[in-house]
């Protein structure tokens, strides 16, 4: 017999190796846990310069804000007044349509 042959029939007598699913799903969720944490640490410095911005421009935005808020509060009893009356309807609808 050659080592080729050898070799051939060496490998064609093991059984292919089992597939350890908890480890790829263990392997699949740290996977996952990094990527999630890349992703917020690539919003950090996006966040920074949002904050940044944001309380330079307080200064000019609060006036706006105090004036603006006396007309923008009727609006917003309403909005909130419909959205609950069509969050009370969904359910409604939920609760008494047939299965």
């Amino acid at each position: 017999m050659t080592p080729e042959q050898k070799l051939a029939a060496l490998f064609a007598a093991e059984a292919p190796p089992a597939r350890d699913y908890a480890f790829q799903a263990r392997v699949a969720e740290r996977i996952a846990a990094r990527r999630a944490w890349m992703t917020v640490g690539a919003l950090v410095p996006w966040i920074v310069a949002a904050s940044t911005l944001l309380w330079g421009l307080s200064p000019v935005v609060a006036p706006l804000a105090e004036s603006l808020a006396v007309a923008i509060q009727p609006t917003v009893v309403v909005l909130a007044i419909g959205g609950a009356t069509l969050l009370a309807a969904r359910w409604l609808t939920r609760r008494f349509s047939p299965a």
